[in-house]
């Protein structure tokens, strides 16, 4: 009698791991809303001209040059939504003005090449700052684990990211605030082992963030730009869309 308890308790504790174990090579959940960026990308009408200033990381975790690369990521997701005409503020914009200041030296011809003056101004300029990075917080899948892994070896685990940013919109001419919102992206991922989801989006990751690829938090990262692209382009008064 005891024996055949046992043994219906093996089968019953193996139905239940191959039950998690299902879930798990198949669950990767995402909070996003239901626009995404290639929808958006199929915009042909008027655009606003915008920049993109440095971002400051006041989250814990948010360290280094992370600032700067969710920057450059946004920069990236801005172009690719095809509603604005984003202009160059960072290094390459440097790069340029040391370009045409060398033009104008008696080295270069002066018949060829760009000339000064042409140079497009921004509208608006977009600033903010990261309040919320956590990359790798647990969840409750180590329970499962624990109680499984000492008959069986394997151990589930249910990583979470959460990210999240403050967006202002400044006009540039009079240094009012147009508006400011707040941009959150989430993603869990629940494996076994070594097992894990895809990954979402495809605009690159920027600098301090190559660590974060194919994990939990590149996929809330994309979920964040994603929205808010969306955002910037709601919030961003309708008569600032006035170029071709």
């Amino acid at each position: 009698m005891k024996a055949k308890f046992k043994v219906l308790l093996v089968l019953l504790s193996f139905s239940l791991i191959l039950f998690v174990y299902s879930c798990a090579t198949t669950s990767t959940q995402v909070s996003t809303t239901n626009q995404n960026l290639n929808e958006i990308a199929s915009y042909n009408g008027p655009k606003a001209r915008i920049a993109v200033a440095s971002f400051k990381c006041k989250a814990a975790k948010c360290g280094g040059s992370i600032g700067s690369g969710i920057k450059d990521m946004l920069v990236d997701s801005l172009v690719r939504s095809n509603r604005f005409i984003v202009l160059e503020r960072g290094e390459t914009f440097s790069a340029v003005q040391k370009e045409l200041a060398m033009a104008k030296g008696k080295y270069f011809n002066k018949k060829q090449g760009p000339k000064g003056g042409h140079l497009e101004r921004a509208d608006i300029l977009v600033t903010g700052a990261i309040t919320a990075f956590e990359p790798n917080a647990e969840g409750m899948g180590g329970a499962v684990g624990g109680l499984f892994g000492g008959l069986f070896g394997v151990g589930a685990k249910t990583k979470n990211a959460y990210i999240a940013m403050t967006i202002r919109l400044v006009d540039v001419a009079t240094g009012r605030i147009i508006n400011s919102t707040r941009v959150e992206g989430k993603a869990s991922s629940f494996k076994i082992g070594g097992l894990g989801g895809g990954l979402i989006g495809s605009v690159p990751l920027g600098v301090g963030l190559k660590m974060y690829k194919n994990t939990p938090m590149e996929k809330a990262i994309m979920v964040m730009l994603d929205n808010a692209v969306k955002a910037i382009s709601k919030l961003v008064p309708e008569n600032y869309y006035r170029y071709k």
